[in-house]
């Protein structure tokens, strides 16, 4: 026996030591007191050889096996007793530990049998093996004998030093020899010897056999465990347990069955120091003994193995750092080595006990944070058992908030494995519902991990089958009534939901039709509940508020779950309880009922987040469709029995009063407190309510199609038809989208529900329908119902009805005079129809109904045999039974105006005056039903009366018609006073109602001009919003056109009355613009230029036109003149429209009119100025866009004006200048020209247009390309009118640059007129014509047809020429000679005195003053 060196007293042979408690001690927290041990009886030798092992490994070493060691081996060995200390936990020992045990640590030493007790228990149905359970079976079965102890463990022989030096054995080494060394490296794990590990490393390669001898690996199997020292303290291999993995893995790489010591092992460090366990350096061999923790198939890949997650890499000493363990593990093998069904359920049952008896160290307050790393990294490594999932769930909240980053990864592993799964086991669900079930208390952070991690689970394998478990526990809770509501169950329902790929909202749809039809099976045989506080209700209320704010299409999908029947049996299942039992007899009832109050919500869903009206709006307006569904669904639900009080469903038999009142909550027309919730209920959804129940849904060609298509009796339909339009034109005034209806086809099924059909002789039913009949008073409703239609879609239904329904445009016309009286008041004597006409047609009607009702009524009872057969008289009226409440269902066109009776007629005023019907159509003008009304009479008196009493109908009048009550205004303003001045005829109160109505349309008038001189309207780059360009101030157009269309009357007409009617519309348009303090020809130019593209202008310039063709008052003219001077387009087509239309106008009135031109000239020198200023304008433009020699076409545009008297030329001037213009405008330009002052310089429009040569002396006119005058007719086809009156007028002015223009081409006959009249011009200006005279005698005199003169034009031309001579001009002398010359025959010689021409001189005048011409000219 050896001494120890160190206590200096001998010991014993070497003895396994004490087995440890797991986890650090006392450097850090003690986790547990379990001690994994080889099982033992206390001072019993043979009691570990009484316990049989659960595994023999088998042993392939020809030295020493498991085989060679018999029973009788272990009977004289003798295991020394093995104390194990419960050290117990404490928050105060965590920072620092006792040198010595302490006497709490001594009293807590305990027998061994009882600490293994809870280690040792047998696993459940394996009982009857009668053996304990432990997985140190290789353990148990070695001995460590004294042979095995060196000397000195801190020394090796050199007889093992030699033996593991070698690179290669020829035979194998002793196994002393390796005893030694491993007891060398393990008293030596901080200094081992690199030649000793190498060699191991190189003997494990070669000869594996060696270290699977049981002595040998219980040896390593010992150095990978953790031991205390005398103080407590842990000493640990170190690096050395790298180098002690390899070597088993070498050992046993080839055995299929590994011994479940590793496993053992494995847990002891997994749960305490973690040396070896989630190394780099270990990963094969630890993958190996994971293998003990499958639970799928035989797996030979080892891609298919769980990968070791690793810890943080372990310090290693400089030796073992210079040994690569890599390149000795590289080729070792991962396979499964635990394969006996009783060996792993062993493993199983002490792996769940061991994560049993720590578990409580890893939560509460004195959980340490390398505890709970431990226990949750084993957790991952054992967590393909359902058992490890469930109890790491259990404990996953408490994690999740403490210890969120070492928590996330087991979550994500536990929920793939549940996910991975075929299908889910009952461990597995409840598993699932603990998560579920979280209520993370104030740790909210943690949800969005949880959210992630489930977002990846669910789209597993199991995934569909986890949300379906899912959203079925969820609703199970939160149904419950005992239980607390949990705050995130309804985000994760959301999330479930969103998990479905296809259509989710359809299957929560489903699983709400399971709640409710489980609700009203519940309540079979219950006292009466309120549907509406139902608490299943209740709580799908509460869900839908919650996940129904995505959209409309999220909340129609619920709709179609919720109604679906899922095979054909769901809802059945409700009819067959109603049958089985008396007391179920309301659970068809009491269904319907639950489930109109879920679709009243869901409809309401999209609201929810609403804070404004128009947000309500347009959430009401997107579940349109939805509630179209929900009507058809009526439709093929409903099937009415004979009784006419039930109707039968696939879910039972149903009041008709039930299902009437169903459909009239879902269309909310019940009460908005009859859909308030319980008190509970938050406070914005109570005000929500009555936002969205007061005004109803909007109402659609599809839902009203689908509501009219139910089959409920007809009368009862046409109560919720009739209040459901009633709603929506209601909510039509404030929004006019609301009641949409333009299908026709609604019109008739309306009038369908008025038919006759309260019979039940189908031979009776046939006749009545052959007619057909209806019930007059339903009749008259469902006419109110089509008006209202008609009133709130003025574009489509109303101008249908208008056009081709007499009886319902009646109403429509009653509604807009609100004149409620048949015939309505714009029927007249002299209307066409007249109101004789009407009337006597109505009457002819009623008559017609009368009979025709009377004979019906009598085949009806020869059908039912109960008219007497010798009866020859007919059936009277005193003794029918339906004469006056039937009649024919004719509401076409063949049908004509039919009287209204009194109570239809003041159901018709109410419904005028709540919903302003009238007003609606009155304000259209596309079509306008109000100027159809007034037709060509704008002054009709009803319109006063409608103005009286309605102010508001103002607004929707047209212009035109406020015009005429204006005009007619202004005229009894004037004629309805006495000679004192004073108002006759009427009472003061009348007169004062009057005057306010004037002042009114005054107003409004004066508003509409004021609008279009206002830019708000306008935007900046000219556009005028959303607004319609060809509406865009219609209002403004239709003033002017009313007051120039009479300024400018046809006279082809024959109007006695037309010089009146101007005078009186002249004064009521001054009155208008006076007190607007606006001139008319400003605005006029305004509403021009706002309105492109309307054809205002082309329309305005001929009403200008025609008016100065005739007006003769100075004002009117200068008012005219200033229009057609400020006219100006919006764009570039409609300016050069503008400008060329005015210049036209102004061209054709100066050259027909010249006495006006004369007045022009002379007294309006601003105006004057304004028209040069147009003129050099247009031609500057002409100049710069005629740069082509091929000139462009004028594009001419439909609404220019007919007045055009001449085609538009093209000028091609012989100096290279080209212009596209009109005649008459050249002409207006000469006119212009021939003003004193106007400028005559290079580049002016005289320059470009008339001017050759800068000197005024040889100045010459230009003339075409072709050589013909600029002048002359030859420009155009068409001569302009007055053209030598024209050019006598130009050549009596003081410019002899614009004489020599107007001459340029004339004819010898029209130089001689010229000349003729040539008496008082100034003599620069008569040398130019009598230049002109002599240039056209040469060319005369060349003519084979000489002209002749008369002898009286001949001797005063002689006269002139003479006079002109003695004056100085040489061109006079030239010219008298040459005339003289010519004429000498006809010249009187005694009229070439002197004497003579001086009386000719005194003889001539002044022009004469042109006011005195335009008398004379008219």
């Amino acid at each position: 026996m050896s001494k120890d060196p160190r206590k200096g007293k001998a010991s014993g042979p070497e003895r396994l030591p004490d087995l440890i408690p797991l986890g650090r001690a006392p450097s850090r927290t003690i986790k547990s007191s379990v001690k994994l041990e080889p099982h033992g009886s206390k001072g019993s030798p043979s009691s570990s050889a009484s316990g049989s092992s659960t595994h023999t490994p088998p042993l392939e070493s020809s030295t020493s096996s498991l085989s060679q060691i018999t029973q009788d081996s272990f009977e004289g060995a003798s295991i020394p007793i093995q104390k194990k200390a419960r050290i117990t936990t404490s928050t105060a020992s965590d920072s620092s530990a006792p040198s010595t045990p302490p006497k709490s640590s001594i009293t807590a030493v305990k027998n061994e049998d009882i600490t293994l007790k809870s280690a040792i228990r047998k696993v459940p149905g394996q009982s009857h093996h009668n053996r304990h359970q432990s997985l140190w079976s290789l353990s148990d079965n070695v001995r460590i004998g004294q042979e095995t102890v060196s000397i000195n463990p801190r020394q090796v022989d050199d007889e093992v030093t030699n033996t593991f030096s070698q690179e290669s054995w020829h035979e194998p080494p002793p196994l002393h020899h390796i005893r030694q060394a491993l007891q060398y490296l393990k008293s030596n794990a901080l200094k081992p010897d690199q030649v000793i590990a190498s060699g191991l490393l190189r003997l494990g390669r070669a000869m594996p056999e060696l270290l699977r001898e049981p002595t040998v690996s219980v040896m390593m199997i010992q150095m990978l465990r953790p031991e205390f020292t005398h103080s407590f303290k842990i000493r640990t291999n170190g690096a050395v347990v790298f180098l002690v993995c390899t070597l088993l893995h070498q050992g046993w790489d080839d055995v299929p069955n590994w011994p479940t010591d590793f496993v053992m092992a494995y847990l002891e460090d997994a749960t305490g120091e973690r040396s070896w366990c989630a190394n780099a350096e270990t990963k094969q061999f630890v993958a190996n003994i994971l293998t003990a923790f499958r639970t799928d198939g035989d797996g030979t890949v080892s891609d298919k193995f769980d990968p070791v997650r690793l810890d943080e890499k372990s310090t290693t000493s400089a030796v073992m750092a210079t040994i690569d363990i890599h390149e000795y593990a590289e080729s070792l093998s991962i396979r499964k080595r635990y394969n006996d069904p009783e060996t792993k359920a062993l493993i199983k049952d002490v792996t769940l006990r061991t994560i049993a008896e720590q578990i409580p160290m890893c939560i509460g307050a004195s959980a340490a944070d390398a505890s709970v790393r431990s226990m949750i990294k084993l957790m991952m490594a054992t967590c393909r058992w359902v058992e490890v999932r469930q109890k790491a769930m259990s404990h996953m909240e408490f994690w999740l908030g403490s210890f969120t980053k070492s928590a996330k990864p087991l979550l994500r592993m536990i929920l793939r494995q549940i996910s991975s799964q075929p299908t889910l086991s009952d461990d597995d669900l409840e598993t699932w519902f603990m998560l579920l079930d979280f209520r993370y208390k104030t740790r909210t952070h943690q949800v969005e991990p949880v959210k992630e991690e489930l977002r990846v689970a669910l789209a597993g394998l199991a995934g569909q089958e986890m949300v379906r478990y899912g959203l079925q526990h969820i609703m199970a809770a939160e149904l419950n009534p005992n239980e607390h509501k949990n705050p995130y169950h309804l985000d994760l329902m959301e999330l479930l939901l969103q998990s479905i790929p296809d259509k989710p909202a359809v299957e929560f749809g489903q699983l709400i039709q399971g709640c409710t039809i489980e609700a009203a099976f519940q309540s079979a045989g219950s006292g009466p509940i309120n549907p509406a506080l139902a608490p299943v209700v209740l709580v799908i209320k509460r869900w839908i508020r919650h996940l129904g704010k995505r959209s409309s299409s999220w909340n129609a999908d619920v709709l179609v779950g919720l109604l679906m029947d899922q095979g054909g049996t769901t809802l059945s299942r409700l009819a067959q309880q109603q049958e089985l039992s008396a007391r179920s007899k309301n659970i068809s009832t009491f269904w319907l009922q639950i489930l109109t109050e879920v679709i009243c919500y869901i409809l309401m869903a999209n609201t929810m987040d609403a804070r404004e009206a128009e947000e309500v709006k347009l959430s009401k307006f997107s579940i349109a469709h939805a509630h179209a569904f929900i009507l058809r669904w009526f439709q093929a639900m409903i099937e009415p029995l004979g009784d006419g009080e039930t109707c039968r469903t696939p879910f039972g038999t149903i009041a008709l009063e039930t299902v009437r009142i169903s459909i009239s909550r879902i269309v909310f027309l019940e009460p908005p407190l009859s859909y308030a919730m319980d008190t509970t209920t938050q406070e914005i959804d109570s005000t929500l309510i009555f936002r969205v129940v007061e005004n109803g849904l909007p109402l659609t060609d599809v839902g009203l199609i689908a509501l009219l298509d139910i089959r409920l009796p007809p009368k009862m339909l046409l109560v919720l038809v009739g209040d459901f339009v009633a709603r929506a034109t209601d909510l039509s005034r404030f929004y006019p989208d609301s009641l949409v209806v333009k299908n026709p086809d609604v019109i008739v099924k309306i009038f369908n529900l008025s038919k006759f059909t309260e019979t039940t002789d189908a031979a009776v039913l046939t006749l009545a329908n052959s007619i057909p009949l209806a019930w007059t008073q339903t009749f008259w409703t469902c006419s109110l119902i089509v008006a209202m239609l008609a009133c709130c879609n003025p574009r489509i239904l109303a101008l249908i009805v208008w056009d081709s329904m007499p009886v319902i445009r009646t109403l429509l016309e009653i509604c807009i005079s609100q004149h409620y009286s048949f015939p309505p008041p714009n029927y007249t004597s002299q209307s066409d129809p007249s109101s004789e006409r009407v009337l006597r047609l109505g009457i002819q009607a009623d008559q017609t109904d009368k009979e025709t009702v009377l004979a019906w009524e009598r085949e009806s009872m020869v059908i039912l045999r109960t008219w007497d057969t010798n009866r020859t008289t007919a059936l009277q009226l005193s003794e029918s039974e339906y004469a006056g409440q039937l009649m024919r269902m004719d509401f076409g066109p063949s049908q004509p105006a039919r009287q209204p009776p009194p109570e239809v007629m003041q159901q018709l005023r109410g419904l005028n005056e709540r919903y302003g019907l009238g007003m609606k159509l009155a304000g259209s003008r596309e079509p306008d039903y109000l100027r159809r009304m007034v037709g060509s009479n704008d002054d009709a008196a009803w319109v006063d009366r409608l103005l009286r009493d309605v102010p508001g109908i103002m607004n929707a009048l047209p212009a035109s018609t406020l015009c005429a009550r204006y005009c007619r205004s202004i005229l009894n303003a004037t004629t309805a006073m006495d000679e004192n001045g004073q108002p006759t005829g009427g009472s003061a109160k009348d007169s004062a109602i009057a005057a306010i109505v004037d002042t009114n349309v005054r107003k409004k008038m004066i508003g509409y001009l004021e609008s279009v001189m206002s830019d708000s309207s306008m935007g900046l780059d000219g556009a005028y919003g959303g607004q319609d360009p060809l509406t865009r101030f219609q209002e403004v157009r239709d003033i002017f056109e009313f007051f120039l269309s009479r300024l400018s009357p046809n006279t082809q007409e024959g109007h006695s009355n037309m010089e009146k009617d101007v005078q009186e519309t002249k004064q009521a348009m001054e009155t208008l613009f006076q007190s607007a303090n606006l001139k008319w020809p400003v605005v006029l130019a305004r509403a021009v230029l706002k309105t492109p593209g309307t054809g205002f202008l082309g329309k305005t310039m001929d009403w200008i036109e025609t008016i100065t063709a005739k007006e003769d008052d100075i004002l009117w003219l200068e008012m005219c003149l200033e229009f057609l001077l400020r006219v100006e387009g919006s764009n570039e087509d409609e300016q050069q429209q503008a400008a060329e239309q005015s210049l036209q106008s102004l061209a054709r009135l100066f050259t027909s009119r010249m006495f006006v031109w004369e007045w022009f000239a002379r007294d309006k020198e601003s105006l004057l100025r304004q028209l040069i200023k147009r003129v050099d304008q247009y031609f500057s433009k002409q100049d710069s866009g005629m740069g082509d020699v091929e000139m462009k076409s004028f594009n001419r545009n439909s609404h220019y004006s007919a007045r055009d008297s001449s085609a538009r030329v093209q000028l091609k001037l012989e100096g290279g200048e080209n212009f596209d213009t009109f005649p008459e405008i050249l002409w207006l330009t000469l006119l212009v020209l021939s003003v004193n002052g106007t400028s005559k310089h290079d580049g002016s429009t005289w320059s470009k247009l008339f001017k050759v040569s800068s000197q005024a002396e040889n100045m010459e006119p230009k003339r075409l390309v072709n050589g013909a005058s600029l002048l002359s007719n030859s420009v155009s086809d068409v001569p302009l009118a007055r053209d030598n009156q024209l050019r006598k007028r130009l050549c009596r002015t003081r410019d002899p640059e614009i004489v020599k223009v107007s001459l340029d081409g004339m004819t010898f006959v029209q130089v001689i007129d010229v000349v003729k009249e040539g008496l008082g011009l100034d003599l620069k200006v008569a040398q130019v014509i009598h230049q002109v005279l002599l240039d056209m005698l040469e060319k005369e005199h060349g003519q084979d047809v000489p002209v002749h003169l008369e002898s009286s034009v001949v001797k005063r031309i002689v006269l002139l020429l003479q006079y002109y001579t003695d004056q100085g001009g040489a061109w006079s002398q030239k010219a008298l000679e040459a005339f003289k010359a010519r004429f000498n025959s006809q010249i009187d010689t005694d009229m070439e005195s002197s004497g003579a021409t001086k009386s000719e001189t005194h003889s001539v005048a002044l022009l004469p003053n042109f006011f005195q011409a335009a008398a004379m000219a008219s």
